[in-house]
């Protein structure tokens, strides 16, 4: 291929030779001869190379602002490269961070090379990486050939996960299993719970004799029953989560809360399921253990805000795989969707504890607008705050815990207010 540099002389020449054939000057004739000269042999010495690169990271599952080492290794199998040109092609929300992913190199027959280079992962999301481009260049840079080596490799960044100690959301009707969570109620168990008279089939070991000496009764110790409860925690990813910035926005803030949750109560070894809407619905059944966690994290990181399906439609969907009397927790801004009301009225009616935690979008775009530095309508955006508040409120109405969470308050303060209610 052409560079501007081959296309300017070519141009130049053309100009010169009809010039000169018009003044019957022969200087510019014969300039014009050797810049035609001089680009026919600059488009033979580009000589054919057989190239081949592949690329090895150190890891492709990260959490955000995690570090990912990459190596490039590229061999040339055929003759000179003279100038080679490598790029390694990156989305745009992954920065370098040490070493550089685009360089000139001159490589031999047979040679080989590797380029080094470390990106950073600040947000969330399913990436790709490359495919990798290879240009070489004639000696006197007037032409080139371009190989695109479609060696790809994906990189999934898993949102934030925060170290909360307690979140006191638990079922109403917590499943016999042994595990982690207190019910406050007598059953089996480790930790002492109160002291009761003895009934004829009670163990002996859960005698209480310092009681007995002291009292002359039969008294037993019970222990806390533990237990473990299904969680269902639905995400909204519509479109409207993307109102605010690339690093500012409902989606991301949202995803962030909802894997720590879900790694809380799978640490509790709570059962936890997952519902994200955007332009479908994906659906992760219940489960536990760390194996259920990667699956949430890798649903969240995939979690991109598009379409508009309804709540409503959601709970609809979803309720047959919803324990009845579980926590529900909503994570969504309650923007652009008029059924809301009618989804927690529903949600209600089957007693299902519905939380919601609402990141306000309002606030997220007067953010990014103030860092733009574009004008704000305080009348406008004041509107819209009463609007919401009155949705908020209505909610509320509803038995519903609501809060309205704001980008300058810290998630884990957001999660901790979940408890006052």
């Amino acid at each position: 291929m052409w560079t501007k540099k081959a296309a300017s002389i070519v141009s130049m020449a053309v100009i010169a030779i009809l010039l000169g054939l018009a003044t019957r000057n022969l200087l510019l004739v014969m300039i014009a001869i050797v810049a035609f000269v001089y680009t026919t042999v600059s488009m033979f010495a580009n000589t054919s190379t057989r190239l081949t690169a592949d690329r090895e990271m150190s890891n492709e599952k990260i959490f955000e602002d995690g570090t990912v080492k990459v190596e490039l290794r590229i061999l040339n199998q055929g003759g000179k490269t003279g100038f080679l040109e490598v790029r390694d092609k990156l989305p745009k929300t992954l920065q370098l961070k040490e070493g550089t992913n685009y360089t000139y190199l001159n490589l031999n027959p047979k040679g080989a090379t590797r380029l080094k280079y470390q990106i950073k992962c600040p947000l969330k999301g399913q990436y790709r990486i490359g495919p990798i481009t290879l240009r070489t260049h004639d000696p006197f840079n007037m032409f080139y050939k371009e190989k695109t080596v479609a060696f790809e490799s994906d990189l999934t960044v898993y949102p934030q996960v925060r170290d909360i100690k307690e979140l006191y959301i638990k079922s109403k009707q917590p499943k016999m299993y042994p595990g982690e969570m207190k019910v406050k109620m007598p059953g089996p168990g480790q930790e002492f719970f109160a002291i009761r008279e003895y009934m004829p089939g009670d163990p002996f070991k859960d005698i209480n004799w310092k009681a007995y000496a002291s009292t002359g009764k039969l008294l037993v110790n019970e222990h806390e029953r533990e237990s473990v409860s299904d969680v269902t925690i639905v995400f909204d990813s519509r479109s409207s989560s993307n109102y605010g910035m690339d690093s500012d926005n409902a989606n991301l803030y949202g995803a962030r809360a909802a894997a720590t949750m879900a790694n809380f109560f799978l640490k509790r070894r709570d059962s936890v399921q997952l519902v994200v809407y955007s332009d479908k619905v994906l659906t992760i059944k219940k489960g536990t253990g760390q194996k259920q966690l990667f699956e949430l994290l890798t649903a969240l990181a995939g979690a991109n805000p598009k379409g508009h399906i309804p709540l409503s439609g959601i709970v609809e969907v979803a309720l047959p795989y919803m324990p009845r009397n579980s926590p529900v927790i909503v994570i969504s801004n309650l923007e652009e969707d008029d059924s809301t009301r009618r989804a927690v009225s529903l949600m209600k009616m089957l007693e299902f504890d519905v939380t919601i935690i609402s990141p306000n979008s309002i606030e997220f775009e007067i953010m990014a607008k103030q860092k733009k530095g574009e004008k704000i309508n305080s009348t406008a955006y004041d509107i819209l705050r009463l609007e919401r508040e009155i949705t908020l409120q209505e909610l509320r109405g509803y038995g519903v815990r609501v809060i309205d969470w704001k980008p300058a308050t810290p998630m884990t303060q957001v999660l901790l207010e979940a408890r006052n209610y």
